[in-house]
């Protein structure tokens, strides 16, 4: 009888496929950089704030592409580095980096100087 309820398990999983799972995309610059920006903002990072490029992420973050930020919280603290997470062109999550997001090891670019302006709600953006 247990053979049968085995037997029966591993139809049931050949069923459930994942292969039919829409295909995730890395984030366009336009939404790397507004994420990386609002990041910035919730961290109350100021002064220069850096970028890394987008880049795949490890099985098991929060979204399949990852970005670094670093900044500063004040002007004469060290600098501190995050982690922003997207699937396609949404921004999943934010956190302190971690080593195993490699973040560095990144090569950063300037993003500006924070804390960044919000968008104009009223204007749709």
């Amino acid at each position: 009888m247990r053979v049968f309820v085995v037997l029966a398990c591993f139809v049931l999983a050949a069923c459930s496929s994942v292969y039919n799972l829409p295909p995730v995309i890395a984030p366009d610059q336009e939404a790397a950089a507004k994420a990386a920006k609002k990041a910035s903002n919730e961290e109350k990072l100021v002064g220069s704030v850096e970028v890394s490029a987008v880049q795949e992420d490890h099985l098991v973050s929060p979204g399949p592409y990852i970005l670094c930020i670093r900044g500063a919280v004040s002007g004469t603290a060290p600098l501190r580095t995050y982690a922003v997470f997207f699937k396609n062109n949404d921004d999943v999550g934010t956190r302190m980096s971690v080593i195993i997001d490699s973040c560095e090891t990144q090569a950063f670019t300037p993003l500006g100087t924070g804390p960044f302006p919000l968008p104009d709600k009223a204007k749709g953006a």
